[in-house]
Parts: structure tokens; sequence; C-alpha cells
């Protein structure tokens, strides 16, 4: 067979493969395939001539940067990609993650109900507000009445209302 076909067919082999990668998982086996079509069709292109190994050489270099952040761009929305990339995080809304601590320390003296066992952590409303909290001593049960007696940074302590 004709030399400039067997290159021609390994650079198309090469492109073919890299992109089939995208699709098929196969862990490495076809980028290696393609690796070695690049090399192949490098070394039949020296053969052919240094000069054209050369030109071929610096083309590829050129361009399999820019192919391949082409590709990494598109694989995220291929069928594979959705379902093995990382999806983007998700800001949560405000006021949903930890209380203010001002807020907390407004509470010392308030009374809730427990809305969950605390055992010894466990949820309690304050009005509106659910706060995520820590029994002084043992456990209380749902919808027992609470007092909160100290505010720790961040964790609130009730105590069961007597």
């Amino acid at each position: 067979m004709d030399r400039a076909i067997l290159i021609i067919t390994a650079f198309v082999l090469f492109g073919g493969l890299v992109v089939l990668e995208l699709f098929i998982p196969s862990h490495g086996v076809l980028t290696l395939a393609a690796m070695a079509c690049l090399v192949y069709g490098l070394v039949n292109c020296f053969l052919v001539s240094a000069w054209l190994g050369f030109v071929v050489t610096i083309i590829t270099v050129a361009a399999l940067p820019v192919f391949i952040v082409a590709l990494v761009r598109i694989w995220p929305n291929t069928w594979i990609g959705r379902r093995i990339a990382i999806k983007k995080a998700e800001r949560a809304a405000p006021g949903a993650g930890i209380p203010d601590v001002g807020k907390l320390d407004k509470l010392v003296g308030q009374v809730g109900r427990a809305i969950t066992d605390l055992r010894p952590v466990g949820a309690v409303m304050f009005g509106s507000d659910r706060i995520d909290c820590v029994a002084e001593t043992g456990q209380i049960e749902t919808g027992t009445q609470v007092t909160v007696i100290r505010v720790e940074g961040v964790r609130v302590v009730v105590r069961e209302e007597a």
C-alpha cells in the first residue's frame, strides 16, 4: 500500500479513536491505540522525508493541545460525560447554613419546643426558627418545652422546662 495512504489512515484513526474514547469508557485502551497511530504516522512521515516529518511534527504539537482542549469542553456534554463528570456546586440559600452567632446569643433564656428527640442533639423550634440544640443532660422527648441556658459559639445548650 502507498505510504501516503498509510500516513493519512494513521492520522484519521488517531482522531477517530480519541473521539471514540470520549463516548466509550475504555479506561485508556482507545487512547493508547490512538497514540500508537499518531506515533506510527509521525514515524512514516520521517521515513518519507525529514522535512515532511518535522513539518507534521510541528503541526501535531501545535494542534494537539487545541484538540485536547476542544474535547475537554465537549466531553462533559456527552451522555457518558454527564454521568461521570462532577456537577457544579449549588449554593445554599441565604440563612440555610450555620446560624448567625449574634442571633444565637439572643436565644439565651428563651423557651422553645423540641421537634425531634434530643439524644442529646436534636432540633428545637423557637418561634419560626428551627435550631439544632444540645440537651444539657440526658434525653429530651419530642414536644417537650425547653429553655436555652447557654450558647457556646454555634452550640445551643438547652434544659427541659420545669
